[in-house]
C-alpha cells in the first residue's frame, strides 16, 4: 500500500489449510486499485515534543505526565475523541488540568495531565496525535454471497509506531487518474490517483491478513468466480497477478513462484519474481500500491501480493490466500 504518511493521518487466529481443502469455496478475483480512507478508533499518539511557552521556557506536559508515542487516546474529561479538533477544543476548556482515557498496548489507563499555554496563546500539552490515513491498495477477491471485499493482504499501520490501525469507520474509493511512479532499484515506486469519486464499499476490519469490508454494489468487481486454493496445493513455478497498476484496466501479468512457506500466517509465506516483460516496462516490477493483487495459479486463487524487495523490485513477498480468507470469517 502507498506509504500512508498524512498528518491526519495486524496477530489474529489463522485457520489451517484444513478449511480451504474441505470446502469448496469460490471467490470473485480482482486487481482492481482502490483509495483507502480510514478513520481510528480513538486518537494516536505519533510523538510527544517540548513546546515554548509564553514564558519562554520550553516544556512538555504531555512527557511529563507519562504519555508515550504509540498511546491511543480515547477520550478527555470524559467527552469520546474522533478527530484532533476536538482534543484541541477539550483542552483549551481546561486549562488546570485535563483527564485522559488511554490505552497503551493490551492496557488501559487514566492519565491526568496539566497543559501549557505556548506562545501563540493556545493550551497545548505537546503531542502529535492522527485521527485518520489515507493511500491506495488494490481488492484482492470478492464474495457475492455475503457481498464482502478483501483488500491488500495486510493491515494498514501507523507510519511512526508501526501499530495496526484500530477502526473506528473507513471506506474504499474508486481510483481514478491513475499513474504509477515506476520502481528502481532501492527505491520502490508507487501508485497514485485521485479518489474522490463515489464510495464502493465499507472498511469494517483492519487486520494483519488485509482490510475487510462489504461493498454498496458488485459493479465494481463483477468477474468469474475461481476456487480458492489451500498453501498444500501452491507450488514453485509459473503463476499470474491481476493488476490494473500498468494502465488500462486489470490484466493477467505472469510472475514466478520462488519460494513458498506453507503453513506460514504471515504476509511473506510467498516469494514471487516478475517475469512478465509488459509490467517489468510500466512499472518497474513491484510497487506500493499493489498490495492485494492477487496471485493465481493453475485457474485458482492463491494468494496476494503484499510486500516489494526494496533491493530487487523484481521481487515480492504475498500472503497465501487462505489467511486471507480465515480473518474473512470474522464478518460473519
Amino acid at each position: 500500500m502507498k506509504n500512508l504518511t498524512t498528518a491526519i493521518l495486524i496477530a489474529a487466529a489463522i485457520q489451517t489449510c484444513a478449511y480451504a481443502e474441505d470446502n469448496d469455496v469460490y471467490v470473485i478475483p480482482s486487481g482492481r486499485s482502490v483509495g483507502v480512507k480510514l478513520y481510528t478508533d480513538g486518537l494516536t499518539v505519533a510523538g510527544v515534543e517540548k513546546i515554548t511557552g509564553a514564558d519562554g521556557k520550553s516544556v512538555s506536559p504531555a512527557a511529563d505526565a507519562g504519555i508515550k508515542k504509540g498511546d491511543i487516546i480515547y477520550s478527555v474529561n470524559g467527552v469520546a475523541l474522533s478527530t484532533v479538533e476536538q482534543l484541541a477544543g477539550e483542552i483549551n476548556k481546561s486549562p488546570d488540568s485535563v483527564r485522559l482515557e488511554v490505552r497503551r498496548g493490551c492496557e488501559s489507563m487514566s492519565i491526568t495531565a496539566d497543559p501549557a499555554e505556548a506562545s501563540d496563546n493556545a493550551l497545548k500539552l505537546g503531542m502529535w496525535v492522527r485521527d485518520s490515513t489515507a493511500g491506495i491498495g488494490t481488492i484482492t477477491y470478492y464474495q457475492p454471497e455475503n457481498n464482502t471485499y478483501a483488500a491488500l493482504g495486510h493491515g494498514i499501520c501507523d507510519s511512526d509506531t508501526g501499530n495496526i490501525l484500530t477502526v473506528k469507520s473507513g471506506n474504499i474509493q474508486q481510483c481514478n487518474d491513475l499513474t504509477v511512479k515506476k520502481s528502481e532499484r532501492g527505491a520502490p515506486g508507487e501508485l497514485d490517483a485521485v479518489f474522490n469519486g463515489p464510495e464502493l464499499g465499507v472498511v469494517e476490519l483492519n487486520s494483519s491478513a488485509g482490510i475487510y469490508g462489504k461493498m454498496n454494489s458488485d459493479e465494481y468487481v463483477r468477474g468469474n468466480p475461481v476456487k480458492i486454493a489451500p498453501d498444500i496445493e501452491v507450488h514453485e513455478g509459473e503463476a499470474y497477478i491481476m493488476t490494473d497498476a500498468a494502465g488500462g484496466g486489470v490484466e493477467y501479468y505472469t510472475v514466478e513462484l520462488q519460494k513458498l512457506k506453507p503453513g506460514s500466517d504471515d504476509t511473506k509465506g510467498i516469494v514471487f519474481k516478475v517475469t512478465d516483460e509488459r509490467l517489468k516496462e510500466a512499472t518497474g516490477g513491484v510497487v506500493k500500491g499493489m498490495s492485494g493483487a492477487p496471485i493465481i495459479q493453475e485457474g485458482k486463487l492463491v494468494g496476494a501480493v503484499t510486500h516489494v524487495f526494496v533491493n530487487d523490485p523484481m521481487k515480492g513477498y504475498g500472503i497465501f490466500i487462505e489467511n486471507m480468507l480465515a480473518q474473512a470469517e470474522k464478518l460473519g
